[in-house]
């Protein structure tokens, strides 16, 4: 009888212990594993605001590179200062455009397609120069 005793006392503690070191595995493996969800997977609303934000905003400059022809030449752009330029540049050649503005901001762009942003905040007449050829290919009237 105390054989019988004891091997159920010994498979009780054992179950008891048992289950008490499960729990808060798994409950420290569920809580990982919901922190790791809601902090990796983007929420419905994080993909909508993503795909409702475009890239361009304000007004836009498009410019086409090929070689040593820049278009445009000279267009005359109005701006109010702080106000967000988009820069949309298709290119076979990598390059840089220089902006005459206070102060001066350098565009650089890869061959290919890119969009980049400026902001002019001083008022005046900002010429945007190809580096390469030198080229006058847009005029800031930021007022």
């Amino acid at each position: 009888m105390r054989i019988l005793t004891s091997l159920a006392a010994v498979v009780l503690a054992t179950g008891l212990l048992t289950s008490c070191s499960q729990d808060p595995a798994t409950t420290t493996t569920t809580n990982a594993t919901d922190r790791a969800s809601s902090s990796q997977a983007p929420t419905p609303t994080d993909s909508a605001t993503e795909e409702a934000s475009p890239i361009s905003v304000g007004t836009v400059l498009s410019i086409t590179i090929e070689g040593d022809q820049v278009a445009p030449n000279g267009q005359v752009i109005e701006l109010a200062p702080g106000t967000p330029l988009t820069v949309e540049i298709s290119s076979d050649r990598a390059g840089e455009l220089h902006v005459h503005a206070k102060p001066e901001q350098y565009v650089e762009y890869a061959a290919g397609t890119s969009t980049q942003e400026l902001v002019i905040d001083t008022p005046g007449l900002v010429e945007v120069e190809d580096h390469d050829t030198g080229d006058v290919v847009a005029q800031l009237t930021v007022r």
